[in-house]
């Protein structure tokens, strides 16, 4: 089974767990189940290059191995969710006296980002986890 674990901060199964019991995956779940839909074909396309009728387990590994060469569920919603996390950070900046937008932004980006991706990516294979029965469905419609 393919496996991400972010390499660059630690994120403890159990944060994702909890956020998944609020409710708080469960836009991301949509954006999953969708990102599935629209990228069926070329899931199987890959998961037949491994056995000529994939079991769950390969079409779920393919899922996987695809998501992490496409980097991205939804990227214009991770792009606004990035751009409101940036501009809390300039927020927090400016309480201490002006400061350019621009350079926090850039600053942001280069201590936070790949964190955030990587966080994003850990949540999306913890939800394939969580709801490997309804992927797999979607998956054989």
């Amino acid at each position: 089974m393919i496996e991400f674990y972010p390499n660059s901060i630690y994120y403890p199964r159990e944060a994702v767990d909890e956020k998944l019991a609020k409710g708080e995956l469960e836009k991301t779940k949509k954006y999953l189940f969708g990102w599935t839909e629209r990228h069926r074909d070329e899931i199987w396309e890959c998961a037949r290059e491994d056995a000529e009728q994939p079991s769950d387990e390969i079409l779920l590994d393919n899922l996987r191995a695809l998501l992490l060469c496409k980097g991205s569920l939804q990227p214009a919603a991770e792009m606004g969710a990035m751009i409101r996390e940036i501009t809390k950070e300039v927020w927090y900046q400016n309480e201490n006296g002006p400061k350019d937008p621009d350079v926090i932004a850039v600053d942001w980006q280069t201590k936070y980002l790949t964190k955030w991706r990587e966080a994003r990516m850990f949540e999306a294979f913890v939800l394939i986890e969580k709801n490997a029965k309804q992927l797999v469905e979607i998956l054989r419609a």
